[in-house]
């Protein structure tokens, strides 16, 4: 069962918000559109996992999207957490696009994408962060 919806992000909200009102010319214009498209990829691609995520029997397993939890020191966010009477299951969603390497020694992500390369954060080092 579905506890908790997926629904778009405020931030997402916002930054929209902001652009409509920022004018086009403003030094931050392209700053804030960066990061919204950013947001927007990252809701997409958890919007992408609804599909099999709604083959899950929701009688043995109960599904909460995008949460927010402190461990008393920290916050920390869980896109996906999938819970059953026998384990919890983490899903740390990305939708990037390009060819996609996991460096294991330096703990990085990277992505080759046309003629250029970035590092992204290690998504499992996120995990691991949040991990219980």
């Amino acid at each position: 069962m579905i506890v908790k919806k997926l629904k778009i992000p405020e931030s997402i909200l916002q930054l929209e918000a902001l652009l409509r009102r920022l004018p086009s010319n403003h030094s931050k214009f392209p700053l804030v559109k960066k990061e919204l498209n950013m947001k927007l990829a990252g809701y997409q691609g958890e919007k992408n996992l609804l599909f099999p995520l709604s083959f899950i029997d929701d009688k043995k397993y109960s599904i909460l999207h995008d949460l927010r939890l402190s461990d008393g020191n920290h916050y920390f966010q869980i896109d996906v957490l999938i819970l059953s009477k026998k384990f919890a299951l983490l899903l740390e969603v990305k939708n990037y696009a390009g060819e996609l390497y996991f460096d294991t020694e330096f703990h990085q992500l990277i992505r080759k994408k046309e003629e250029s390369t970035s590092a992204l954060p290690y998504p499992l080092t996120q995990l691991k962060r949040i991990e219980f």
